[in-house]
């Protein structure tokens, strides 16, 4: 079985205070998040650590997720899932649905 998680892509958003975002997604929903709630400070989000360069956030243009000049990305469906309140959309596929 593959998990396929749906997510909306990231309209705009703005910096509110501290790792807290207001995001606006393609689909008209919005909120806010604290971004350090989804994720923790090592590997590739150890420099967001540092709220210089957490500020340094951008929308990808061919992926409408949110990313840094690093590289990381925020998971949309879960991010979109904390700022909506609403839950992780998940299709589970059967084998025969499955693309090849």
């Amino acid at each position: 079985m593959v998990d396929d998680i749906s997510h909306e892509d990231i309209a705009r958003f703005e910096f509110i205070g501290g790792y807290r975002l207001r995001v606006w997604f393609k689909d008209g929903a919005f909120g806010e998040v604290d971004i350090s709630a989804l994720i923790s400070f090592r590997g590739e989000f150890a420099p967001l650590e540092d709220e210089l360069y957490f500020r340094q956030a951008h929308i990808n243009p061919e992926t409408f997720v949110l990313a840094w000049p690093n590289g990381s990305e925020i998971d949309p469906a879960r991010l979109y899932a904390k700022a909506t309140g609403k839950p992780l959309k998940i299709r589970v596929w059967r084998e025969e649905e499955i693309p090849v």
